[in-house]
């Protein structure tokens, strides 16, 4: 091994001085521009070369300038590297503090009070003396961390060779851990402007120095426009709270203006939703007794029901009276006494004639005492029904009763005392008083909406005993000539009452008159309308709904029997995010996926492990007891890789590790794929945890990224590499994704039905199956939510689906179509994943829709950008998953369904496109939905009124909302009972038990905690030119350059070439073994290798140590030399393949060099392949990797015998 690496030949040219660290060029002008002089537009080795010179480093003695990189001492390195820390720390404790522009450079110019802010000395007097420099800023290295060189990617030595590394460019930040909390890690990075920054020292010209810090700061800053929407939303909520002050608001613990803001909207859109109820209040009730008030009349038909003695009424001259209690009483004593029995006979008949009235008394100013000295003038209809009734009531006709002596009997004692019992007034239909008057020739007219009937008067006064007799005339002649017209006027006279050319008093006396002799009720206004026309608005709307209830029933109505659906070989991604679920949970819901009746090579369980966390009742990590579920090895540990997560600050960048292989459970053999998100060194609580959303978005832009072959994340092209070289199907071969909840089992026919479905329907992009409980009967709780998920799936989802717009997909179950026949993506699309990876989320409808209803949001991101595609539901796929057995999660569950399904609607709603036209469209349907979930708690007003018009009598109940009711609950027992779900019955019977949780609590506590949800530490400003500035407090910074992006061919390449390097590592070895070790010098790269041509050694030697060291070509101290592992070694293959050496692959190597052989015979070939698939697992290898096997046994390049070896390998499995 001495020989074989050369170690003795470079123990002889070894100098004293050691270049330890190693950075592309451009990185170092990125990474020192704060604190050099890196002006200018020269190349950057120039730069760096004057940078040198300025602070007094030696070539060949302190750093050396290589092709592509600049190698220098440690000493020198830190020199540079600490003042960098000192700078980032300083500026951002002045930027915490407030201290802005000039705060900062005061600060560092004179120093701080308490000394924070002390400029170090010296601090870019480098000079020749590094000891110094070293000895200088130790204390601030040592409180910044200790950096190793070796631990990041970006210190690498492997660039010895003088070689661009350009997959490492800009990936120069590290992991730095600080125990104060305001290191320099909490500061953002803003290159742009720091470039403009005066290197050198502090002093000098200090507007520069000012504008440069104001950029620096400015770099925690993040500014982002307002939309007119939000700005028009914001204004109207100040406008609806503006009587809460905000040092009220404060008072209540709110310091943060984002977090006040967001309580406000919280208050503007509470108030809208009472505005609301108030609205459907009224137009229910309310507009109905404003346009036609409570009327208490009856018609003469009414008055006829009330005959019992429980239930007994009388008319009078217009007015009903119940007389129930009156019966009772003592009554008529003078004439013996009047039983209950006698006076029930009165009930139910107007009493008129039992009461007749002197003219004298009844028109004292019409008739005068002259007329009828002797009360003896009574009209005719009288006298002739007094046989009607056998009680009489004529004043001055008993002697032995004071009060019937008076000739104002009737106004004095009857009215007085039947005040007590009217209940209202009799009303007549005016189209029958019409047809009295123009067909029947009766005297029935309408003045100012009361009715009077002078047919007696007419009678009595044409009568042939009274015909010549004046004093039977006694109303005003004018007033007769009004009733009397031949049925030529209208009914209604009361235009032609007031144009009567009568005084006051004639007019007066005339009305009394006819009120207390021919007075018989009011006109019937209840069918007016006036009065109709709520009733027909409200019909209307109940018809509207009666029709969406009656398609949604006709769509629940799928009685076809369930089809056995076709097999597909459809690639499909079963996506299982857990976070702190309980092993028994984890371990359904992966068997469950292993079990399906899927083709097992043709589907690929990916879970992913939001964060390194022991859920409650656990007692190890979500990631561990899922590799423990699968078989995982314990000991096994791949590399973590770094990936960019949805977070704020430094939460941005993540790193996670990715386990492989097969899982075998009851005769299945699954390939899974495990990605544990354990978050940085630095994270200590929750680390790697990001929420569901950033699971989901780590699948979603990985597979987007594959789709157009864009640059990935370390982690990326991990997951790449496993599913390609590993598990053996190129991502690119997916086409479908499946969504699985960690609580969630899937029934084995339902992904085959999934697909079959999508296959069936081009057009369907998502779909999803209906969930069923597993724990039904296990408390109350979970009892009250059987028949609600029942109901939601077969009638709600059913009916969205005949428009092909479910608007949500259930995260628990669900499928989406990840691109179209033509290769059009659609679920990672850059419009869906853009969106749905939005890191901003900084208001609070942003935060009901990616924090707490992320799931719906993403189905209605698809039925945004993709309205020709269809979401759909099938009936057919199941699964169970276990709802909220206890109140408080079932409530804080709701809380986020309920605020997610508002905001979700509200966006829905102003979709542009949307199938269907007016109140045939989905969007009426979702305006709805809308309307329905913000009114919730007006249903339960509404049937607290129906009852208490139930129990008070004091109207008649709505039959429409009875109906409506009705038809709601009765279509959906029809729908039990023809599906044979009886069991259903019972479960709405509890349902409609609990009622008032599920419309009124629920919601209105949904709607009160609308902004309950963690802020984080990211403030929001905003600023006096419209925008929102985005500070981060207390926050590691994120910089998109620790992450380091390459395509999958790049990294082949660097694969590739590394591969060459070990076999030309092979090929020294072989020499060694093959010429001895006597008297043969060490072999390298600058060595003389048997066989080739001594010049042309020289020459090749010679411009290989001129690309590395092209300022000092006699310099033969390679740097990265000293870190070279054995070839054959597992730490060297892990630093030249990375993850590669970390999982068990086959013992083939997909990415083997081809040498040069001739094409083996079709016999040699079919040898080759019997051999290799009798000692290899035939559930872990693909045909790919066959053929790169045999390429890699004969020496040739297989591709172009592809089709034969496929042949063989399919022949040969089905024999």
């Amino acid at each position: 091994q001495v020989h074989a690496l050369g170690l003795s030949d470079m123990a002889l040219r070894r100098t004293p001085t050691e270049f330890t660290v190693s950075m592309p060029l451009d990185t170092f002008v990125r990474r020192y521009a704060p604190v050099v002089d890196v002006s200018g537009d020269q190349l950057a080795s120039v730069i760096v070369d004057r940078v040198a010179h300025a602070n007094g480093w030696a070539m060949g003695q302190h750093y050396m300038l290589g092709t592509n990189n600049v190698f220098m001492t440690e000493r020198v390195w830190r020199s540079i590297e600490t003042p960098l820390r000192v700078y980032e720390k300083q500026r951002a404790l002045a930027c915490r503090h407030g201290r802005g522009d000039a705060g900062m450079l005061d600060a560092l110019a004179q120093g701080d009070d308490n000394g924070e802010l002390a400029p170090p000395q010296n601090m870019f007097n480098f000079g020749d003396n590094t000891d110094a420099a070293s000895t200088a800023y130790g204390s601030e290295a040592e409180s910044a961390g200790d950096f190793d060189p070796e631990a990041d990617d970006f210190f690498s030595h492997d660039d010895a060779d003088g070689d661009s590394d350009d997959d490492h460019k800009g990936d120069g930040r590290h992991d730095h851990s600080d125990d104060d909390s305001d290191s320099m890690s909490a500061v953002a990075r803003n290159e742009k402007d720091t470039y403009n920054w005066a290197h050198g020292n502090f002093d000098g010209d200090y507007g520069h120095r000012q504008q440069a810090v104001a950029a620096e700061c400015k770099g925690l800053v993040e500014e982002i426009d307002i939309t007119p929407a939000r700005r028009c939303w914001s204004r109207t909520t100040n406008t609806l709270t503006w009587l809460i002050p905000d040092w009220l608001i404060r008072c209540c613990g709110m310091k943060r203006e984002d977090i006040r803001m967001a309580w406000r909207e919280k208050v503007a859109i509470c108030l809208i939703i009472v505005a609301t109820w108030g609205f459907v209040l009224f137009f229910i009730i309310g507009l109905g007794l404003l346009m036609c008030p409570k009327q208490y009349v009856y018609n003469m038909d009414e008055v006829a029901v009330h005959t019992e003695r429980s239930d007994a009424y009388v008319a009078l001259r217009g007015r009903v009276y119940d007389i129930t209690n009156f019966l009772n009483q003592e009554h008529g004593k003078s004439r013996g006494g009047a039983s209950p029995e006698d006076m029930i006979m009165y009930s139910g008949q107007e009493v008129n004639a039992s009461f007749p009235l002197a003219l004298r008394a009844a028109c004292p100013d019409l008739v005068p005492a002259r007329d009828d000295p002797n009360w003896l003038m009574y009209l005719k209809s009288d006298i002739d029904t007094e046989t009607a009734f056998p009680f009489i009531h004529r004043a001055g006709s008993l002697a032995n009763s004071k009060e019937m002596m008076r000739q104002d009997f009737y106004h004095r004692h009857v009215l007085p005392k039947m005040r007590h019992f009217k209940v209202g007034d009799i009303v007549w239909d005016p189209k029958w008083i019409q047809s009295m008057h123009h067909r029947g020739g009766q005297y029935w007219r309408v003045i100012n909406g009361e009715v009077f009937n002078l047919n007696p008067y007419f009678a009595t006064r044409d009568a042939p005993e009274n015909v010549d007799q004046k004093k039977w005339h006694f109303l005003h002649r004018l007033v007769e000539s009004i009733f009397e017209d031949a049925g030529a006027r209208d009914t209604d006279v009361t235009k032609y009452w007031r144009m009567l050319p009568l005084s006051k008093s004639v007019r007066a006396a005339n009305y009394r008159c006819l009120k207390t002799l021919f007075y018989v009720g009011k006109v019937d206004t209840r069918h007016s309308f006036r009065c109709l026309f709520p009733n027909f608005l409200l019909l209307a709307a109940a018809c509207l709904l009666m029709l969406v209830i009656l398609i949604k029933f006709l769509a629940s109505l799928q009685l076809s029997s369930r089809r056995k659906p076709q097999k597909h070989d459809k690639f499909v991604i079963c996506q299982v995010p857990c976070y702190t679920e309980g092993e028994s949970s984890l371990r359904r819901t992966i068997d469950s996926l292993a079990t399906l009746g899927y083709d097992d090579k043709h589907r690929l369980l990916f879970i992913i492990c939001d964060g390194n966390i022991v859920g409650s009742g656990n007692d190890r990590p979500t990631p561990r007891i899922v590799l423990d579920i699968l078989g995982v090895d314990p000991k096994l540990d791949p590399p973590p890789r770094s990936f960019r997560s949805i977070g704020e600050g430094g939460q941005q960048h993540n790193m996670a590790k990715v386990y492989s292989g097969l899982y075998e459970y009851e005769g299945h053999v699954v390939p899974y794929l495990v990605v544990a998100k354990i978050g940085k060194p630095t994270e200590k609580s929750r680390p790697g945890n990001r929420g569901k959303r950033d699971s989901q978005m780590l699948l979603m832009h990985f597979l987007n990224r594959v789709h157009f072959e864009a640059p990935m994340s370390p982690l990326d092209l991990e997951i790449y590499h496993q599913m390609k070289n590993v598990i053996g199907v190129h991502p690119s071969l997916y086409e479908y994704l499946l969504m699985v909840d960690a609580d969630t089992e899937v029934v084995p026919d339902s992904l085959t039905r999934l697909v079959a479905c999508m296959v069936h329907d081009a057009k369907v992009i998502g779909i999803c199956g209906e969930t069923q409980l597993t724990n039904e009967d296990f408390s109350w709780t979970t009892m009250i939510q059987v028949y609600e998920y029942f109901i939601s799936h077969h009638m709600a989802k059913a009916f969205e689906s005949l428009f092909g717009s479910v608007t949500c997909l259930p995260g628990c179950f669900c499928m989406y179509r990840l691109r179209t026949a033509r290769g059009m993506p659609l679920i990672i699309s850059k419009n869906v994943v853009k969106d749905y990876s939005e890191n901003h989320v900084d208001t609070l409808h942003k935060k009901n829709l990616l924090s707490l209803g992320e799931d719906r949001y993403l189905t209605t991101l698809m039925m945004k950008y993709f309205p020709q595609y269809k979401m759909t539901f099938t009936a057919d796929a199941k699964c169970k998953t276990t709802a909220p057995d206890t109140w408080s999660v079932l409530l804080s569950q709701r809380r986020r369904w309920i605020n997610s399904t508002v905001h979700n609607l509200v966006e829905l709603v102003f979709l542009p496109e949307m199938c269907g036209f007016c109140c045939f469209s989905m969007r009426f349907v979702v305006f709805i939905d809308l309307f329905g979930t913000l009114t919730m708690p007006c249903t339960l007003f509404y049937l607290a009124y129906l009852a208490y018009l139930a129990i008070s009598k004091i109207a008649d109940i709505g039959y429409i909302s009875l109906i409506l009711i009705g038809a709601i609950y009765g279509l959906q027992a029809v729908i039990f009972v023809l599906k044979r779900q009886w069991q259903h019955i019972g479960w709405m019977i509890i349902y409609l038990l609990a009622y008032p949780l599920w419309s009124f609590f629920i919601p209105i506590y949904a709607f009160w905690h609308m902004d309950d949800f963690s802020w984080g530490n990211t403030r929001i400003v905003v600023g006096d030119d419209g925008k929102r500035q985005i500070f981060v407090k207390d926050e590691e910074p994120f910089d998109p350059d620790e992450i380091p992006m390459r395509t999958w061919a790049e990294y082949e390449g660097e694969i590739y070439k590394r591969q060459q390097q070990i076999q030309e590592m092979e090929a020294v070895a072989q020499a060694i073994d093959e010429f001895g070790n006597a008297g043969v010098r060490p072999v390298s790269r600058f060595t003389q290798i048997p066989g080739l041509d001594p010049a042309q050694q020289q020459l090749q030697r010679q411009q290989q140590t001129m690309s590395v060291y092209s300022q000092n070509p006699q310099t033969f101290n390679l740097p990265q030399m000293q870190q070279i592992q054995h070839p054959y070694s597992p730490a060297a293959y892990s630093a030249y393949f990375g993850s590669m050496a970390n999982v068990a692959t086959p013992s083939y190597n997909l990415m083997q060099v081809p040498q040069s052989s001739q094409m083996p015979s079709d016999d040699a070939i079919v040898s080759a392949i019997s051999s290799i698939l009798a000692t290899t697992d035939l559930a872990s290898v693909s045909m790919k990797q066959v053929r790169d096997e045999l390429s890699r046994m004969f020496g040739v390049d297989m591709s172009s015998r592809r089709e034969f070896i496929n042949q063989t390998i399919q022949s040969m499995l089905q024999k």
